[in-house]
C-alpha cells in the first residue's frame, strides 16, 4: 500500500470550496491518482466484520462504513476500536433490506413510529420507506442518533454516507445530513470532487478481482472513490437474501468474491506499479476542524 496523502480542504466564503493537496503547488504538472477504497455495511453481520477487517489488515481497503442499528454493530465497534487507523464513518440506515434478517431504528420505535414497519423494522425498499410518509422530524432524530451512537462505542467517526441511498432521497432529508455533518464537522462522502469509479458489484463472483485489476489498470489522475460490500462466503451470509427480485442474489459467493479482490496480490501489485495514492475522510475532516471550526462549510454534491 502506498503511503496515504494528506489533504488539506480550504473554504472559501459560503459559496465555494477548494480542495489542496499536500506537496501539490497550484498549477502542478503533476496529476496523481488519488483513491479512496471504502467497503459498506460494516456492522450487518459477522461474516461481514471480518471480511472488512480483513480487508484492511490483508488488502487495500481504507475507509468503511459502519451500519450501528444492526445486531453486529458492537462486534464491528471493538474491530474498529482494535483498527485506529481504520478509517469509519456512520453508514446512516432507513432501510433493513434482507428477507430472513431484519433491524430497526437506534431510538425507541414509539419515538419514530413512521420509519418503521408493523414489526418495528425499517422498511426493506427505498419505496416502500416513501410510502409510509415517513416524517422528517423522525428522520433527523433517528440519523443524530446513529452518529450519537458511533460516538458512545469510541469510534473516531471520520466521514458520513448514506445506505441505499435514503437519507439523502429528498432535498430535504439531504439538507438534514449536511447539518448533521456540518454540526460535527465532518464529511459527507462523494462531497469533495471524489468521482466514483466503476465497481464490482454486479461483475460475477469468479471475475471480481479481475474487474478490479482492470479498474485500477483504467483510472485517469484524479480524485476516485471505489465502493465495495465485502464479506464471507459461509453459513451466515449463504442464509441471507434481498427482498427485492431486482437485488443482486447469491449475495454469499459475491460478497466473498469482494474480499478476495479486495486482499489479491494482483490489485496490490497495480497499485504500486501505478502509484496509486491510498486515502481516506480522515484527512478532510482533520483539515475541516483545523481550518475553520467555527464556519460552515461547503458541499460540492453532483
Amino acid at each position: 500500500m502506498t503511503k496515504r496523502l494528506a489533504i488539506v480542504v480550504a473554504l472559501i466564503g459560503l459559496t465555494g470550496c477548494a480542495i489542496i493537496h499536500q506537496g501539490e503547488a497550484p498549477g502542478s504538472a503533476e496529476k496523481p491518482i488519488r483513491l479512496i477504497i471504502r467497503a459498506d455495511d460494516l456492522g450487518m453481520c459477522r461474516s461481514v466484520n471480518l471480511a472488512v477487517e480483513k480487508g484492511f489488515k490483508e488488502g487495500v481497503l481504507t475507509c468503511t462504513s459502519l451500519m450501528v442499528s444492526c445486531p453486529w454493530f458492537k462486534d464491528a465497534a471493538q474491530i474498529c476500536r482494535n483498527n485506529p487507523d481504520l478509517q469509519v464513518g456512520v453508514h446512516l440506515t432507513l432501510n433493513s433490506e434482507w428477507a430472513e434478517y431484519r433491524w430497526g431504528p437506534v431510538l425507541p420505535i414509539s419515538e419514530v413510529p413512521s420509519l418503521v414497519d408493523e414489526d418495528g423494522y425499517f422498511y426493506p425498499t427505498v419505496k416502500q420507506f416513501h410510502d409510509a410518509n415517513p416524517r422528517p422530524e423522525e428522520v433527523e432524530k433517528e440519523l443524530r442518533a446513529q452518529v450519537k451512537r458511533a460516538y458512545q462505542y469510541g469510534i473516531d467517526v471520520t466521514y458520513v454516507d448514506y445506505h441505499m441511498g435514503t437519507a439523502v432521497s429528498t432535498p430535504e432529508f439531504r439538507k438534514i445530513v449536511e447539518k448533521i455533518a456540518r454540526e460535527h464537522q465532518i464529511p459527507v462522502s462523494r462531497y469533495y470532487g471524489e468521482e466514483d469509479t466503476p465497481n464490482i458489484y454486479h461483475t460475477p463472483p469468479p471475475q471480481k478481482t479481475k474487474r478490479m485489476v482492470e479498474i485500477l489498470e483504467e483510472l485517469q489522475p484524479g480524485f476516485w472513490l471505489f465502493v465495495c460490500h465485502p464479506g464471507l462466503d459461509g453459513i451466515e451470509m449463504q442464509g441471507m437474501s434481498a427482498v427485492s427480485p431486482a437485488s443482486l442474489q447469491n449475495i454469499a459467493a459475491n460478497r466473498g468474491a469482494v474480499t478476495r479482490a479486495l486482499t489479491s496480490p494482483a490489485v496490490k501489485r497495480v497499485i504500486q506499479r501505478r502509484q496509486i495514492e491510498l486515502l481516506g475522510y480522515r484527512d478532510i475532516r482533520d483539515s475541516i476542524v483545523r481550518t475553520s471550526p467555527s464556519k460552515p462549510y461547503c458541499f460540492s454534491h453532483k
